[in-house]
């Protein structure tokens, strides 16, 4: 069974999955809420993905990208 942690980051990555623009706060918060080392490779995933969509990506979203691939590289 899923814990609440688990629970709750699968929402918030729902979220994410299905927004075009997701909020910087929500991101934030998807952010202080992983736990594990699959739920980080799992976001970084899931940002490079929204990336590869967008003809213009923000210089915002590909930042936080590479300073969640740097965790992930010292996990």
């Amino acid at each position: 069974m899923a814990t609440i942690q688990d629970r709750y980051f699968n929402v918030l990555m729902e979220r994410v999955r299905t927004e075009k623009y997701p909020s910087h706060q929500m991101l934030d918060w998807i952010e202080i809420s992983i736990a594990t080392s699959e739920q980080l490779v799992a976001y970084v995933e899931t940002l490079m993905e929204n990336v590869s969509q967008c003809r213009y990506p923000s210089y915002q979203m590909l930042d936080r990208i590479r300073r969640m691939m740097l965790v992930v590289a010292r996990a």
